[in-house]
């Protein structure tokens, strides 16, 4: 299976549209634990995205630049 780009922009699009649907009350409750959950997997993937850059930036500052996930 193929693995798809990370794009924090969408992940951000995609979790607030999330948010626009819970808050609208949409679906009953089981379509707003899933929507919620989705949530929550953005939220983690995008913590993981945030924490390899920031490490990277500090290495970079440092002088010991290592590729980041995905890069050569």
């Amino acid at each position: 299976m193929e693995e798809k780009e990370f794009s924090l922009e969408k992940n951000l699009t995609r979790l607030r549209a999330l948010i626009e649907q819970m808050q609208k009350g949409v679906g009953d409750f089981d379509r707003q634990m899933t929507l919620f959950q989705e949530g929550q997997e953005i939220v983690e993937a995008s913590r993981r995205y945030l924490d390899a850059a920031e490490l990277k930036v500090q290495q970079l500052i440092d002088g010991e630049a290592v590729p980041m996930e995905g890069e050569e």
